[in-house]
């Protein structure tokens, strides 16, 4: 870490991954060294975290600088977090001079394995305690907290209105708005995909992925989508004038069947990804009805 990097640092004032404490934390205090290390480690941000020793900002977030008087070997403090917190973080302690002040940073690199947590008691400390940093405090973590942590590093199934839409029936395809959010650090490719209908006892109707909006590939479809976004699109299913009479529709195209939907895609590493809905509706009209009509 060079000073260009301390300066930029100490032009910005406390936030999610910025601390300025005045010492180093002591023995004594070292269960608060691990709560302010496993909120920081917690908070929802990226890149690295840093907590400067020898600076203690005002209310008006002015800065006044201190000198480090006794320099803690880093082992110490690396020691301390991989024996009391888990997963295992990447921490740094690094000293430098500035403005005739002997200053220390500590930098928590990159924390990706969310949440941490502390896995034996230390001191007024339990095991399983868990904080987050929140703006430039620290808070216990809650449900809506480890929820975000989960989905991270997942693949998210979204069906949006429930209504599969058989109108289209020269193209042989229902179109159904889904969104599917890839929540990794890796790009997915869905090779495979079926939609399943039901009623609340069985399974009425089984319905191949086949392409989105106007772009029907059909069995070859392949959709890549790249790590942290998200693709919303009327995606097309394979429907047939039979799937009018297993769902019962009548000659303008309606059920009055309670349907639920189950959707299933797999991705070309072999990974099975589920999505479902309640309370769904399923429409069809034109050619499709023929043979409701001439039942």
């Amino acid at each position: 870490m060079d000073k260009t990097k301390i300066e930029q640092l100490l032009n910005q004032t406390e936030s999610e991954h910025l601390d300025f404490k005045k010492g180093l934390y002591v023995k004594a205090n070292y269960d608060s060294l691990l709560k302010d290390v496993i909120a920081m480690a917690n908070a929802k941000v990226t890149g690295s975290r840093y907590i400067i020793f020898g600076v203690k900002e005002s209310a008006q977030q002015e800065k006044e600088l201190f000198d480090i008087a006794d320099p803690i070997d880093a082992a110490t403090y690396q020691e301390l977090f991989f024996e009391n917190i888990e997963p295992q973080l990447d921490c740094h302690i690094h000293y430098h001079t500035y403005k005739n002040h002997l200053l220390a940073v500590l930098e928590l690199r990159e924390p990706i394995c969310q949440p941490y947590l502390l896995k034996k008691d230390y001191n007024k400390l339990h095991k399983g305690f868990c904080y987050i940093r929140r703006g430039s405090k620290n808070d216990f973590a809650t449900r809506s907290d480890f929820d975000y942590f989960y989905k991270q590093g997942q693949f998210e199934i979204h069906i949006l209105d429930g209504f599969l839409r058989a109108v289209d029936a020269e193209s042989g395809c229902a179109s159904l708005e889904c969104s599917f959010r890839n929540c990794t650090d890796f790009p997915i490719t869905i090779y495979k995909g079926f939609l399943e209908v039901w009623d609340s006892q069985k399974l009425r109707t089984h319905h191949r992925l086949f392409g989105h909006s106007n772009r029907i590939p059909g069995a070859d479809y392949r959709l890549e989508i790249s790590p942290k976004s998200e693709v919303t699109k009327d995606f097309r299913f394979g429907f047939e004038s039979s799937d009018c009479i297993r769902l019962e529709m009548d000659e303008y195209g309606h059920s009055d069947l309670d349907l639920n939907f189950k959707l299933y895609l797999i991705d070309t590493l072999g990974n099975e990804y589920v999505g479902k809905a309640e309370d769904c509706t399923v429409f069809a009209k034109g050619k499709f009805l023929w043979k409701v009509n001439n039942r």
